[in-house]
């Protein structure tokens, strides 16, 4: 059974803090409900088109049953991969190390 796209939102937006899990963007550690793929500002910060496969793929309660799909999960890897190529964490030069 598909659900739609509105209806997943609602039901992730009523959805409590439970446990700790924090956002997915690589080096946030800002906590968000299970349910949620990560923060506001770094779920904005994703492409549109990666943002909207993971809603395709996202089916609610997953979360719950700690049981995403292999499509959900190929989108949280896509979006990972997307972070670290267009946001890479920020390094410390090796000059710098020591002054």
């Amino acid at each position: 059974m598909t659900t739609s796209i509105a209806r997943k939102i609602a039901y992730v937006k009523s959805q409590d803090q439970t446990r700790a899990h924090h956002c997915h963007w690589p080096g946030c550690s800002k906590q968000v409900p299970p349910a949620k793929w990560g923060c506001f500002e770094h779920w904005k910060k994703l492409p549109k088109r990666i943002r909207d496969r993971i809603w395709a793929a996202y089916q609610p309660g997953q979360e719950k049953t700690l049981t995403p799909s292999a499509e959900y999960l190929a989108a949280a890897r896509e979006a990972k991969a997307w972070v670290l190529a267009n946001h890479p964490p920020a390094t410390t030069p090796q000059s710098n190390l020591f002054a």
